[in-house]
């Protein structure tokens, strides 16, 4: 089982020594360095580091913000590592996931990732709602003229589907759900 460090500064200015000497002094197999902005979601290092790990390694970092700035972050990585059997340690937080207090903290931290995803769910449904009170269309706005004309041509003209499709500018599943809809047959010449 690996123990793998990572350590992140922001800017070129700054130094990565405390944060090594403490993942040196944890351990560590092997160190990813990154000089990014912890609010970007896609890093280079961070990536291969999720990359490699496989079940039962340690992750271990200096502090939580050295692994995310945004909570949501944070917590869309704590649960990708208990989804995956991934241990994780924060030396400066004083989080371990091998002890019982560490999975304490992950429950603790899973639960508000839940809450925090319901709530977004529940003032989506509730702006949804909002506006179909106010008369807000929701959706795509129907293609009437387009699937009228495709219509017409359907039952007037000896054109095909898709090429009634492609003259009124609509896709050729559109005309065919249409023409079911309104239950059309052709004209027999």
């Amino acid at each position: 089982m690996a123990v793998i460090g990572y350590m992140r500064v922001s800017t070129h200015q700054q130094k990565f020594d405390s944060q090594q000497k403490a993942l040196e002094q944890y351990g560590v197999d092997q160190i990813y360095k990154e000089r990014e902005s912890g609010r970007k979601t896609s890093r280079s290092e961070l990536n291969k580091v999720l990359s490699c790990l496989k079940a039962g390694d340690t992750l271990v970092i200096f502090k939580l913000d050295r692994l995310s700035r945004g909570t949501k972050q944070l917590l869309n990585l704590l649960e990708e590592f208990d989804q995956r059997n991934i241990h994780f340690v924060s030396i400066q937080n004083n989080i371990d996931t091998t002890t019982a207090m560490g999975r304490f903290f992950f429950t603790v931290m899973g639960a508000f990732a839940e809450m925090e995803a319901e709530l977004i769910r529940e003032r989506v449904m509730a702006g949804l709602e909002a506006a179909k009170e106010n008369g807000k269309q929701l959706g795509r706005p129907p293609r009437t003229k387009e699937v009228n004309e495709a219509l017409k041509l359907y039952v007037n003209s000896d054109l095909s589907v898709p090429e009634i499709a492609k003259k009124c500018n609509i896709s050729v599943p559109t005309v065919y759900n249409h023409i079911r809809k309104q239950n059309l047959l052709r004209k027999v010449n």
